[in-house]
């Protein structure tokens, strides 16, 4: 795993669903990550502005709330954190934009519905 000063990876996990937030934090944390936690992008960019340890990888949804997408909170978060890697996770994938953002980013895509060793193999494969 790829770490931080601590040793030990961290991951953010961003999705306007709360169930999908507890079920990811869960399986990470299970699997040994430390987890940070947010129900839409004005809190993550909170949390990243007050976490000064390295963030290793953020999992956002791709279509998350009012204010910003996915794409739009990982732009932001890698102002601040440029080594930054994201994995989006989505139920969206046969919308056009969708899609075309996905596939144009340098990013990892993993559509919902998914599995706990799913999610775990391709956050390991991003962060190698």
């Amino acid at each position: 795993m790829v770490g931080n000063t601590s040793g030990q990876t961290t991951v953010m996990v961003v999705d306007d669903d709360e169930a999908i937030v507890n079920l990811v934090s869960g399986i990470l944390e299970g699997a040994g990550y430390r987890v940070l936690k947010a129900r839409h992008s004005d809190e993550a960019l909170d949390i990243s502005s007050v976490f000064k340890e390295e963030i290793d990888l953020l999992v956002t949804d791709v279509k998350m709330d009012p204010f910003m997408t996915g794409f739009q909170l990982a732009q932001c978060l890698r102002l601040m954190r440029v080594e930054l890697k994201v994995l989006y996770i989505s139920g969206y994938v046969e919308d056009e934009m969708v899609r075309w953002e996905v596939e144009s980013s340098v990013a990892g895509f993993l559509q919902k519905p998914f599995n706990p060793q799913t999610l775990l193999d391709k956050i390991r494969a991003h962060l190698a």
